[in-house]
């Protein structure tokens, strides 16, 4: 028995610290790609790792050693005594494990560590690193045509200055949200935070970091290239600051073909330059300006600190039909089977609850014609699943949520990275040159066990919680031929003496096609037919555009009568070269200002970048 259990302990004791000490990143920290190592486990869970491993390695030890023997009338203690001794050993290799846990593995995570306030957008972070940095010229952020967005200036006291050279061509609000800010007394956002390592130069400099500080030179960091183009974000902001009338909003424009961003924008926003320390001015002086700037920031009920592109999540609406559309060409039975679909005024799943209704016709609009009616009317064709999907029918989508079942849906949803929430991970995985949070189908685990939970969340209501980002990768997947592209923000790193030095590139995954193929591509054509029909007969006229395509949707909150709009476009649908996805908070009708706002990008994309 003791040699069963000496194995049992030794190699399950190990198994647990190898699966706790490996980290998530690794082959992205070996290539470069990610600046520092992060755990695969929580804190307390190392711990939890660190003592059952403890008591499976004591077991094994235990098994090992020989019994306590009697000599004559006496017990032999040695035996004993080595027990002991082996349990302290024991008990000094878990702290050893500890500190190369801490001290060596992940102390550099440890170290960069930043926490979000998920309610205000405010990052919590270690402020050394950023005070450290002060001495180091920070490299410049610059768009796609190497526009200067954010740079440095070394004062004459040798301290550095964060500023914002594109202040001078536009609202620097319009790009805060994806530089963050630096400030030596509330730490770094943005890509400020997550790219840290490279714009100080310890990333991709390390030998010339260090012989900087051996010698007390002063050091610049390496220079990153972002995708996204600097007129194209300052528009995009400015159209959801007007059209939006000022609400908080957020939109994504992405190249479906590679996941490149070409503008993430999110309103209000803040200016990263008032956090920022002036070393000309005394230290008692610039503390109570930063101060100031900061409790006034925190101060906006708008919450300008929160990236909502990728930070909030929204009741999706109607743009939600798309994924349901999806699995109805994945399974046509659902579209003739009990018999064809329709667009009845009313469904009722549950014969006890309230009725499915649409947001158009009777009941709620008795002075219209029923939806069906005015489908039938629009397309010149009997009811079909590009009818109701253009005049976006919330009965026949619900329908189709019901036939699809839940086993389905939950499959078809979670392949598009919206899970439910025992299987969601702690944030997303699709998006890493920023913190991106991880979209819901449901709150509670069993929800779509009922029919006419299954029905809400398929006409894109329930308890869907999804960020734009997310959203605007579901309609990236459709215009890239049923392939979901890895969205990405930054270009490449390089050395700030010679942009030709490379020390960080983005790469498209290898098996990019075989991985992130969601769908087929005979579904993704005929989903782009629908998107089209979308904007020529449906509800979506406003974002008809270039050959574009598109679906409106219309989140309802369940508080305070507060609906979001939202518009999905794909345009040109014959050779897809943008994607936008557009929230406005409160904006109620996604037909009208969330159409007319995407709609209104699209033309401010084609007229930039062609």
């Amino acid at each position: 028995m003791r040699p069963l259990l000496r194995v049992i302990g030794l190699l399950g004791g190990l198994a647990l610290l190898i699966y706790g000490l490996l980290p998530q990143n690794l082959p992205q920290y070996v290539s470069g790609a990610a600046p520092y190592l992060i755990p695969r486990v929580s804190d307390a869970q190392w711990i939890g790792i660190l003592w059952a491993s403890a008591c499976l390695l004591g077991l094994a030890v235990w098994a090992t050693l020989p019994p306590l023997q009697m000599v004559g009338t006496r017990v032999n203690v040695r035996p004993g005594v080595l027990n002991i001794a082996l349990v302290f050993s024991l008990l000094f290799v878990v702290l050893a494990l500890q500190l190369l846990h801490s001290e060596f593995i992940y102390a550099e995570s440890i170290y960069y560590r930043s926490e979000t306030n998920p309610e205000t957008g405010a990052a919590v972070s270690n402020s050394r690193p950023v005070i450290r940095s002060l001495r180091v010229r920070r490299g410049d952020i610059v768009d796609r045509n190497n526009v200067p967005l954010a740079s440095s200036r070394q004062a004459a006291n040798g301290l550095a200055q964060r500023t914002y050279p594109i202040a001078g061509q536009a609202d620097i609000r319009a790009f805060s949200n994806i530089l963050g800010y630096s400030s030596a007394q509330y730490g770094v956002s943005g890509l400020e935070r997550e790219w840290n390592s490279y714009l100080t130069g310890e990333q991709g400099q390390a030998f010339q970091s260090l012989t900087d500080d051996l010698y007390n030179r002063p050091h610049t960091g390496n220079n990153l290239q972002l995708t996204i183009d600097w007129r194209l974000q300052s528009e995009t902001w400015a159209i959801l600051n007007r059209l939006g009338e000022g609400r908080p909003a957020s939109a994504v424009v992405m190249d479906p073909r590679s996941g490149a961003v070409l503008a993430m924008a999110s309103t209000p926003g803040f200016d990263p330059g008032s956090l920022a320390l002036n070393p000309d001015n005394t230290d008692e002086a610039e503390n109570a300006r930063i101060t100031q700037a900061w409790e006034a920031i925190n101060a906006d009920e708008n919450r300008p600190l929160i990236n909502r592109p990728l930070q909030q999540q929204y009741v999706p609406g109607s743009t939600f039909k798309a994924l349901t559309a999806v699995g109805a060409l994945e399974n046509p039975n659902v579209l003739r089977e009990p018999r064809p679909i329709d667009c009845p005024n009313e469904y009722r799943p549950d014969p006890n609850a309230p009725p499915v209704v649409n947001s158009v016709g009777p009941p709620n609009r008795p002075d219209l014609p029923p939806l069906q009616a005015i489908i039938e009317n629009g397309t010149k064709r009997p009811v079909d699943l590009r009818g109701v999907f253009a005049f976006s029918c919330n009965t026949a989508f619900g329908q189709l949520g019901v036939r699809l079942g839940q086993e389905k849906f939950v499959e078809l949803a979670e392949r598009f990275h919206i899970y439910l929430p025992q299987n969601a991970p702690e944030r997303s995985n699709d998006f890493t040159d920023l913190p991106m949070a991880a979209s819901y189908l449901t709150s509670e685990r069993n929800f779509l066990s009922r029919d006419l939970a299954l029905a809400d969340t398929a006409f894109g209501q329930g308890q869907l919680q999804i960020t734009p980002m997310q959203m605007a990768l579901l309609g990236a997947t459709i215009a890239n031929d049923g392939v979901m592209p890895q969205p990405y923000l930054v270009e490449k790193a390089t050395d700030p003496q010679d942009s030709s030095v490379v020390v960080y590139q983005h790469r498209q995954p290898r098996n990019l096609l075989d991985s992130r193929r969601l769908i087929q591509s005979d579904v993704a054509a005929e989903m782009l037919k629908m998107f089209r029909e979308g904007v020529t007969v449906g509800f979506g006229k406003a974002a008809n555009v270039n050959n574009s395509g598109g679906k409106s949707g219309s989140g309802e909150t369940g508080v305070n009568g507060i609906i979001h709009a939202a518009f999905l476009a794909i345009a040109p649908v014959d050779d897809p070269r943008y994607v936008v996805y557009v929230q406005i908070e409160n904006g109620r009708d996604g037909a009208g200002v969330g159409a007319r706002t995407a709609g209104e990008i699209l033309k401010a994309a084609f007229s930039i970048l062609g």
